[in-house]
């Protein structure tokens, strides 16, 4: 997680050079599948390359603090000046390494906390609980983000497997899940007792994981917007054990949107400068807003396009708001997958991450990689330098050349396209430019776990999605991580090279079940499932504002799995025989003009957007993560 001039780095998967090498001598296999038991700290304060190990310290953890964790999440507070360690689950790896712990050892979970002023870790008891009942458990791969400009983080789905908690000590390691539902929302606001809350989904979103989710600070309180990843093969409950669930990418011909002042979801079609980008998972997202605001520019690097046949990208696409536009900026050979990034002026760090060959022998590289564990990517020449420049971080990001061409202005702002070809809910355009009324509005999609109490279009989120803890509607913990982010600790002068750990996911057919409403509590033992009504994920019709009639409604179905993608190859991101849902490729078709233009109905959004209180710094990506970060060192951190 990027913090006060830092990059954290908590967890992780490692290749460890044998016979005392560092990562740039280390030949093909000669390494040990590792875990990082230590918290690895990035200096940015000083010019530095992607050769060095300068920069780099480490933190020791005491023994009860999870160390080795994998596919977590780290939030970062402002007001608490606190990161939150939370989700994932434990390390396959290293089961001779004096940390690794034991099946029987696996403590139950928890919201661990670092201090960045005392650099102490301690166990987070001081939450003030609504719509959670209690904590209970440890979810992994899922997206997450902090929204610095209002104190509060995010965190959406993700699942739990054996190496989770102690609960679910009879999975099976490679073939049982068991997937949340919900975003888990952190509210620092008030720093003597910081708020979390479960925030239900609709209906149609289904179960998600190894997607990434960035804050855009824009409108009244900004909104939380979720890209790619994995849905399960529908239909999948909530909430229950599941052996060998299917996955495959969604598509990324939509986004799914969270509305933070109003509490209201939204399903948002893209479009594509000619194409949309194939759907992808362990993908990593970071905001690079312009200098103006006039237009809000989500990078997604690289990522999985099948894990079924092992194809994965390093290409870097912009997605750029308010027209919701794909745009693909970089291209370089090979792959990455599982990595986090953070936007630090004009230096884009991405960090981590399992690079591959993409050769046609369908595996991960087997040797160290040839630089640290940070490679830096200049947003100002849109090509990787491999120097981190102070100077550079001091300088607001350009928008890209490619994205200028495409909305309008310059490389300063001055976007004259301020809207998308089509709205998909027109009510989008009144949190875009607030200078318009907001109507009434009314929901047209059911969540899967309803609130006990009415709201009004005004309300808040908190009030919108979650009654008090004394509720009848008791929610779990969401949250995740997204995946163990790979990292490196320094040993004298060796390196470690951390490298997270791709989850290997086992193809089977989802059991016969529909999809399900669930209590928060699901995860509790005895729960059982009813079912919904609601038509299956991506196939319900976005929500719509009374009074128009000429909305745009977005069918953006994802594509199932086919019997034969079955097993990915043995990723050493998790050593053994860990677990990663097998996945097919999504196609995603080129959205064409296959959407009426809404003409009169969407007004364009002003160009004078108002600058979010508080909103001072250049990058906005202190999330993560990041995969997440967004999966995230931090945020993604420790990914």
């Amino acid at each position: 997680v990027l913090a006060y001039g830092k990059i954290y780095v908590d967890g992780g998967n490692t290749y460890v050079p044998k016979n005392n090498n560092t990562f740039y001598n280390t030949e093909a296999g000669q390494y040990d599948a590792g875990m990082n038991t230590q918290v690895l700290v990035l200096d940015l304060s000083q010019n530095f390359t992607n050769q060095e190990t300068s920069p780099y310290s480490s933190i020791l953890k005491s023994p009860d603090v999870p160390n080795g964790l994998i596919e977590h999440a780290l939030w970062y507070s402002q007001t608490t000046r606190k990161i939150y360690q939370l989700g994932g689950w434990f390390s396959f790896n290293a089961p001779n390494n004096p940390s690794f712990i034991a099946d029987p050892n696996i403590p139950e979970p928890a919201i661990w906390e670092f201090d960045v002023d005392g650099g102490r870790w301690s166990k987070a008891t001081d939450f003030r609980v609504s719509n959670n009942g209690e904590i209970v458990d440890r979810p992994g791969a899922a997206a997450f983000c902090d929204a610095p400009t209002l104190n509060r983080s995010y965190i959406f789905e993700g699942y739990v497997q054996r190496r989770s908690g102690p609960a679910n000590a009879a999975y099976t390691a490679s073939a049982d899940f068991r997937f949340l539902e919900g975003m888990l929302e952190l509210d620092t606001a008030e720093r003597s007792q910081p708020k979390l809350t479960n925030i239900s989904v609709p209906t149609y979103v289904g179960p998600r994981m190894n997607g990434a989710m960035v804050h855009v600070p824009v409108g009244e309180k900004g909104i939380v917007v979720n890209i790619g990843g994995q849905t399960t093969r529908d239909p999948t409950p909530f909430g229950v054990r599941i052996e060998g669930a299917n996955a495959g990418n969604t598509n990324l011909s939509f986004v799914d949107i969270y509305d933070v002042e109003t509490g209201f979801w939204f399903r948002q079609e893209t479009f594509g400068l000619p194409d949309i980008p194939t759907g992808r998972s362990d993908i990593c997202a970071v905001l690079v807003p312009a200098a103006d605001k006039s237009s809000w520019n989500i990078y997604m690097i690289a990522g999985v396009e099948n894990y079924a046949t092992y194809i994965t990208s390093e290409e870097i696409w912009v997605l750029t708001l308010p027209t919701f536009t794909w745009i693909l900026v970089h291209t370089r050979a090979d792959g990455m997958y599982g990595h986090t990034c953070h936007a630090v002026g004009e230096n884009l760090l991405i960090v981590g991450g399992m690079q591959t060959k993409n050769d046609g022998g369908m595996q991960n590289v087997n040797t160290c990689a040839e630089h640290m564990p940070v490679e830096i990517f200049s947003l100002a020449s849109q090509n990787y330098t491999g120097r981190y420049d102070t100077e550079a971080a001091k300088r607001l990001a350009p928008v890209p050349s490619q994205v200028v061409a495409a909305v309008g202005g310059t490389s300063s702002g001055g976007a004259s396209q301020r809207a998308p070809r089509a709205w998909s809910d027109v009510y989008l355009q009144y949190i875009f430019d607030p200078s318009l009324r907001r109507p009434a509005y009314t929901p047209e999609y059911t969540l899967v776990v309803e609130p006990n109490s009415a709201v009004s279009p005004s309300s808040s989120a908190s009030s919108t999605t979650q009654p008090d803890s004394g509720g009848s509607s008791k929610g779990a913990i969401a949250g995740g991580v997204v995946g163990g982010v790979a990292a490196i600790a320094l040993i004298g002068l060796g390196a470690f090279l951390f490298l997270r750990r791709k989850k290997r996911r086992r193809a089977h057919e989802a059991a016969g079940t529909e999809v399900s409403r669930q209590s928060a509590m699901s995860e509790l033992p005895g729960y059982t499932p009813y079912s919904s009504p609601e038509p299956k994920p991506g196939f319900l019709d976005s929500p719509t504002s009374p009074g128009h009639h000429n909305n745009v409604h977005v069918h953006a179905a994802e594509l199932e799995v086919p019997a034969s993608a079955s097993e990915m190859p043995s990723s050493p991101r998790y050593g053994g025989s860990s677990v990663e849902m097998g996945s097919d490729t999504t196609a995603s078709p080129r959205v064409g003009d296959i959407s009426p233009r809404v003409g009169d109905v969407s007004p364009r959004v002003d160009d004078a957007s108002p600058r979010v209180p508080g909103d001072v710094s250049p990058t906005l990506g202190d999330e993560g993560y990041g995969y997440h970060d967004g999966r995230q060192v931090g945020h993604h951190p420790g990914r």
